[in-house]
């Protein structure tokens, strides 16, 4: 909420992004996926969108430990 994630993210509500229940599927079992999660979110790279736009992911400002926190709490979903 701090970071304004739920503007484009639910749990489990389709919105503008991807759930963070589909993003936990998508990412379960991979050895990868808390890095890189962390490099999305942080990094502003490109996220694409269901009707094919991309724009910049806003890049999170948050200390080391609260983005893992925050990714692992997505995985979890």
């Amino acid at each position: 909420r701090q970071q304004n994630c739920l503007k484009c993210h639910s749990v489990d509500k389709k919105k503008e992004g991807p759930t963070f229940k589909e993003t936990a599927a998508k990412y379960k079992g991979k050895s990868e996926a808390e890095q890189r999660l962390i490099t999305h979110i942080t990094s502003g790279e490109k996220a694409k969108f269901a009707d094919g736009h991309e724009e910049e992911h806003k890049i999170i400002k948050a200390s080391a430990a609260d983005t893992k926190n925050l990714i692992q709490w997505i995985l979890a979903q």
